[in-house]
């Protein structure tokens, strides 16, 4: 077989496949967001009208019925450039007051762009009265937590939002406890809508947020318990601020716990299909071949690519059906990932088939693939689009580089050299004299003496890449821990967080050897406690992982705080480090 199987065909056509879907995202959107689902009567709340990717003219409202306008429209403009790749938007704000209690739809507003009409989603708001004295025995601050779905298949993508109402000024935000999330494959998300919206909750108006998202993957059927995240919030005390520019006022602390909440996990009921190869989730199913013409000495690969919402740790190789006349070799993966978005987590996972023909002709590669849709709860089997291959007869040679490298052989043997003899000298010169030896031996001497030095030079330098990411993991550390203390210093909240967390969940991958795609905090927990971490090392690691997410999401800027969680991260990673070694 003659050169290296080529692959670049096969992921350039689904690379482009994922370029149009970006492009089809760039698309002008138009849609309506309001800031309270619930809302006292006699109170106000804000629509806003959003135009995104495009420049638009004749905006027209809708028709707001029962509520009063009171300001609007006002309007702003963004542009934003990420990667070279530049947004617009633009947005159009009202601030409407209810005329009288009841349930009520916003309608569509309306923009021409490109001589193109786009229309908003409709939005649904309720008016309720007012329950009296809110200070009457109700809650400043309390944590809901919402799950869409709390049946669910095995291995089908649950996510879970952490709510924090408050009806009082909020400043900074430290977790206290949180479920380990046993039974599941757990990730955090980090994109999601993080605006604050109103909603009235026993007859008082709340602003509500969602402070920390994960996906949750079932990892067994059966009754699985979430136990309930506690959250210490910092709330202002007033008149307590002084009048200096950075002054800030006393905090009173207060804690806020979510309810506990049951998933119950159904297995997957009895295949209804052919062959079914364990794939579960909302998948978009690709495949490529790296040329579609070749010869008998070439190689042949299939690119196979799982891309949607569902656990990718669960898909394995699907067994595909070849044609016969190809040589069919392990299947391996290529690339596992995944990507937040607002409406929750994708994935993408990639695999690679090695594939050689043993006979020309023409053939057609038509995969077929068994998955199970957890949505619409029933099984079905994608079949992918029909892929031709023309291969004619090659030399039956190959050029070097195939799979296996040729051995170099050879027929010819070399005849024994003749035996060398050594006979006495007779004559008294230099020959044999001490001087003789010493000058004989002295750089065989040299060169033994640099060879040892060399090797107890090698063996002193790490050359294993276990051995070598050991030894930088503490580096790596202490150098984002200084610069999360230049953020701190500057009052850089997000980035001074962003770097505290990378500084500890850095270290303890590369000390553990786990990848941050498969750490959990159960993992990191056992495994810490198998090295010889204490239990209050454990958990202070856990507590201050929690306190840098919550604080990235919630845009926690205490620099109280920001000056305590690097200490107590300083602290910890030397501590840790001590044990771990």
């Amino acid at each position: 077989m003659c050169g290296k199987p080529t692959i670049g065909i096969a992921s350039l056509m689904i690379v482009l496949g994922m370029l149009c879907s970006a492009t089809l995202l760039a698309q002008p959107t138009f849609t309506a967001f309001s800031d309270a689902k619930e809302v006292l009567l006699n109170n106000y709340f804000e629509v806003t009208f959003t135009l995104e990717n495009g420049e638009g003219t004749q905006f027209m409202p809708p028709d707001f019925g029962q509520f009063s306008v009171l300001s609007g429209p006002s309007q702003s403009f963004q542009t934003t450039i990420v990667n070279g790749r530049m947004s617009q938007k633009q947005s159009f704000v009202y601030r409407l007051q209810p005329r009288r209690p009841g349930q009520f739809t916003i309608g569509a507003a309306k923009v021409t762009v490109g001589g193109k009409t786009l229309r908003s989603q409709p939005l649904e708001v309720r008016v309720v009265q007012g329950g009296g004295n809110a200070d009457n025995g109700r809650e400043e601050v309390f944590i809901r937590a919402k799950l869409a779905e709390t049946t669910a298949y095995l291995g089908q993508q649950l996510l879970l939002d952490y709510w924090l109402y408050y009806r009082v000024d909020v400043d900074g935000l430290n977790a206290s406890s949180e479920s380990d999330y046993a039974g599941f494959f757990m990730r955090d998300v980090h994109q999601y809508d993080k605006r604050p919206i109103r909603e009235v909750v026993n007859g008082v108006q709340y602003n509500a947020q969602i402070i920390k998202r994960v996906a949750l993957y079932p990892q067994q059927t059966g009754a699985i318990d979430i136990s309930a995240l506690s959250v210490v919030v910092g709330i202002p005390v007033p008149g307590t601020g002084g009048t200096g520019l950075f002054s800030r006022p006393e905090l009173r602390r207060v804690v806020a716990e979510s309810k506990p909440i049951t998933v119950q996990v159904r297995p997957l009921p009895p295949p209804t299909i052919a062959r079914f190869d364990d794939v579960v989730g909302e998948f978009a199913i690709q495949a490529g071949l790296s040329r579609n013409t070749m010869t008998t000495d070439d190689a042949l690969v299939l690119t196979l690519a799982f891309e949607g919402a569902g656990d990718l740790k669960r898909i394995q190789p699907p067994k595909l059906v070849f044609p016969p006349e190809f040589e069919q070799y392990d299947p391996k993966e290529i690339s596992e990932e995944y990507f937040d978005l607002s409406e929750g987590v994708k994935g993408r996972k990639v695999f690679e088939y090695l594939l050689v023909p043993t006979r020309p002709g023409k053939y057609t590669i038509a995969p077929t693939i068994g998955v199970f849709d957890p949505k619409a709860a029933a099984y079905k089997e994608v079949n992918l689009t029909p892929m031709v291959v023309d291969v004619q007869q090659g030399t039956g040679q190959s050029a070097g580089g195939g799979l296996v490298a040729d051995a170099t052989a050879t027929d010819a043997t070399s005849e024994p050299r003749q035996q060398m003899r050594l006979t006495k000298g007779t004559g008294t010169g230099f020959f044999g004299t001490p001087l003789y030896w010493v000058l004989l031996l002295l750089p065989v001497m040299l060169v033994g003496g640099f060879v040892t030095y060399h090797n107890r030079r090698a063996a002193l330098t790490v050359t294993d890449p276990a051995a070598l990411r050991l030894l930088r993991a503490k580096q790596q550390a202490e150098a984002r821990l200084k610069a999360a203390d230049a953020y701190r210093v500057a009052n850089d909240s997000r980035a001074f967080y962003a770097e505290v967390e990378r500084a500890l969940l850095g270290y303890i991958g590369d000390k553990l050897g786990i990848s941050r795609a498969d750490m959990t905090k159960r993992m990191v927990q056992e495994k810490l406690t198998e090295l010889g971490a204490s239990e209050v090392q454990t958990a202070q690691f856990q507590t201050l992982v929690r306190n840098c997410e919550m604080a990235l999401y919630a845009g926690m800027d205490n620099a109280a705080a920001m000056e305590t969680t690097y200490q107590d991260s300083a602290k910890l990673l030397a501590e840790v480090e001590e044990v771990l070694g």
